[in-house]
């Protein structure tokens, strides 16, 4: 049910940035948010895909926009951890600080990330009859008047690139966002929106902006510290990045007992757990090959010819263990563009083979798309080293990861006695302009002899 308080005079402070010298500080707002995002269907109508909540804490400042904690109950698998909670600033120009919430959506293997409008508009200065205006790739523009549950609305129009598209329902009196549907495109043209509707909205006191500050604390630093990509893809952590969470699980716990977020620290330590055991797992992979002979196996050049034996090679060796498909592609792509700079700078001394481990090849009616999607990928990336595919199940007898939930690359580097000199899995670190300095310097050490 909708609920919204008679805290009006306290919004409107909030919205226009203006208080009186003596009048006491504006109180914070608890707002609750029903998310409902749906998939649009051949006929004009739309099919529900899953729905979930957002609660938000809204604290005025007397100058300037207000900071917003959010926090997200998401329960499908689709919303990382690191994006269901965050603080939403807003700078002079009331630009966020450092983004809105966004949501992902994945569709046939596609990640979608979609910013999410709640809250408050920073920007209600600019609300004027008529008012259009840019910020960035973003073009607003102010529609007719509105009423929400007898609530008197201005409605803004934001249009992003891609199709996509906005539309605001924000209170005249206070700024309150009182309704967002948004519209985007994935895949081939696939439709869906996404429409976010107040619920209820509440004075918050002075004990429940301690329990919301208090517990976004060590959330808010941990987030600080593992340096994350707004939409990033899933976060295999390094292990530098794992030990920061593991470290920091017990003052979140804390912190968090008896307010909304202790379900998200809960989910915060399943996932660590998780995560150890894969990193044990890989560890193990590790320690069982590196130091020994390569198995004998082989793979078949993409474009024909003999099949390559591994287990013999004629130069030091980096396998590089990938789908190498067109599509879904996302970051970082494998870091086949970093593999390819490396290939050129050694390629009198190193060979890089490229296995496209897609298990799509397993399946004689889907191999030949898989195949033709590795050639789009690598005349796209423009991929100077040779790719191939699997011809005796070379990633299964190297240990294949996925096994164990965890995602590829493998990168394998095998010596000129067919020894396996290194073993890892996942992406590396990359600093600036060094590329894959980690990978570089083992083949370095292995050139020398050392």
């Amino acid at each position: 049910m909708f609920r919204v308080l008679c805290f009006c005079l306290a919004l409107v402070v909030m919205g226009r940035g203006l208080v009186a010298e003596d009048a006491p500080p504006a109180p914070s707002v608890l707002m609750r948010y029903n998310a409902v995002l749906s998939q649009a269907t051949a006929n004009g109508s739309s099919q529900p895909v899953r729905d979930f909540e957002i609660r938000c804490l809204v604290t005025p400042h007397p100058e300037g926009g207000p900071t917003i904690l959010y926090l997200m109950d998401e329960s499908s698998d689709d919303q990382p951890w690191h994006e269901q909670f965050g603080q939403i600033q807003f700078d002079a120009a009331g630009e966020p600080t450092p983004l809105f919430p966004i949501q992902r959506h994945i569709h046939d293997g596609n990640r979608s990330w979609i910013g999410l409008r709640l809250g408050h508009f920073p920007a209600m200065a600019k609300l004027t009859a008529g008012a259009e205006w840019t910020a960035g790739s973003l073009s607003y523009r102010l529609l007719e008047d509105k009423t929400v549950n007898t609530q008197p609305c201005w409605q803004v129009e934001i249009n992003a690139p891609q199709g996509r598209r906005t539309t605001l329902a924000i209170q005249r009196s206070s700024g309150a966002i009182l309704s967002a549907q948004q519209r985007y495109f994935v895949g081939m043209g696939e439709r869906y929106d996404l429409n976010l509707k107040l619920e209820e909205s509440a004075a918050a006191d002075a004990e429940i902006r301690e329990a919301w500050t208090k517990a976004t604390g060590p959330l808010l630093k941990l987030k600080q510290q593992l340096h994350l990509a707004a939409g990033q893809p899933d976060a295999n952590f390094s292990p530098e990045q794992l030990q920061l969470v593991k470290d920091s699980l017990d003052e979140i716990d804390q912190a968090a007992d008896g307010t909304p977020f202790a379900a998200l620290a809960g989910v915060i330590r399943r996932e660590v757990t998780a995560d150890q055991q894969r990193e044990i797992a890989v560890a193990e992979l590790a320690a069982k090959f590196v130091g020994r002979p390569v198995p004998k196996i082989a793979v078949t050049p993409l474009d024909g010819g003999a099949s390559i034996d591994l287990s013999k090679p004629e130069k030091l060796t980096i396998v590089h263990f990938w789908e190498y498909q067109e599509k879904p592609l996302s970051e970082p792509y494998g870091q086949v563009g970093y593999l390819d700079f490396l290939a050129q700078k050694r390629k009198d001394q190193v060979q890089v083979i490229g296995v496209i481990s897609d298990k799509q090849l397993q399946n004689p009616a889907k191999a030949p798309a898989a195949l033709r999607s590795a050639k789009k990928l690598r005349e796209f990336m423009n991929i100077g080293y040779p790719l191939a595919r699997e011809t005796e199940g070379a990633l299964a007898v190297l240990g294949d990861p996925r096994t164990f939930g965890v995602s590829l690359p493998l990168w394998v580097v095998i010596g000129t006695d067919g020894t396996i000199l290194h073993y890892h899995v996942g992406f590396y670190a990359v600093e600036g302009n060094q590329g894959l300095s980690e990978l570089d310097a083992v083949i370095e050490k292995a050139l020398k002899g050392t």
